[in-house]
């Protein structure tokens, strides 16, 4: 129900300005190819909308326009943590009043307007963390919250739960994970609300990979640097 504020996707897109028209909450998308048969991107789509006297928007301006409207993160909590692995820390308690399921940052210091926070968006696996069920991936909470304490200046971790993750007896039993697991900064819709919420503003990512930001700008956040997951600077 959230649409593009939940996951800044076509499909989401599509529904959401059905939707902001008044007519049925529902779209066909489809891709566009050039004359070479290779997808269309930005720069071929402005040009084919402006052939052919097409109206033309971006998922980056319906957030903009939705993000001014509406709101779908709550904080609910606000205490001082204290981790085994680094503080202390402002524990911030979320919740999406869409789907009900509760969010964590976890906040070093002070978080200021025109100054970089170091930022990691975690997508809470029981699986992974917990049971070190991926490879690797059971360290990275350990790894981001001692990388944000020896930061020099503010940092935040988002902890995120997706209630349509894989469940744990099908992970568990061997099945596949869906590539989604390991989701990029699109599907963090609801992070990105929380940072808004906490004031960031600039952002240095902290990932074991570089993952495109679709649309972030429409959320009025900005990647400036990015670090990998011991807080080295990769920029």
């Amino acid at each position: 129900d959230g649409g593009v504020l939940v996951r800044t996707g076509h499909t989401e897109a599509a529904v959401d300005i059905s939707r902001m028209a008044g007519l049925t909450p529902a779209g066909v998308i489809c891709e566009i190819m050039n004359d070479d048969g290779s997808m269309a991107r930005m720069p071929d789509l402005v040009a084919f909308a402006q052939l052919h006297g097409l109206k033309i928007g971006t998922i980056a301006d319906l957030i903009a326009y939705r993000r001014r409207t509406e709101r779908y993160v709550e904080r609910i909590m606000d205490t001082p943590f204290d981790s085994v692995h680094g503080g202390p820390f402002r524990l911030m308690l979320y919740r999406n009043t869409i789907e009900g399921a509760e969010h964590i940052a976890l906040v070093k210091g002070k978080i200021e307007p025109g100054k970089p926070t170091l930022v990691r968006m975690h997508q809470v696996d029981f699986a992974a963390d917990i049971l070190g069920h991926v490879e690797a991936r059971q360290n990275y909470v350990p790894q981001a919250l001692k990388a944000i304490s020896a930061h020099d200046g503010a940092g935040v971790t988002v902890f995120l739960r997706d209630p349509e993750l894989q469940g744990l007896a099908e992970r568990l039993a061997g099945v596949e994970k869906p590539a989604a697991v390991d989701r990029s900064i699109r599907n963090y819709g609801v992070g990105a609300q929380i940072l808004l919420d906490l004031g960031v503003r600039d952002m240095i990512v902290m990932s074991s990979t570089r993952p495109n930001p679709a649309a972030l700008e429409g959320y009025g956040l900005r990647i400036v640097g990015w670090r990998d997951m011991d807080g080295e600077d990769q920029s």
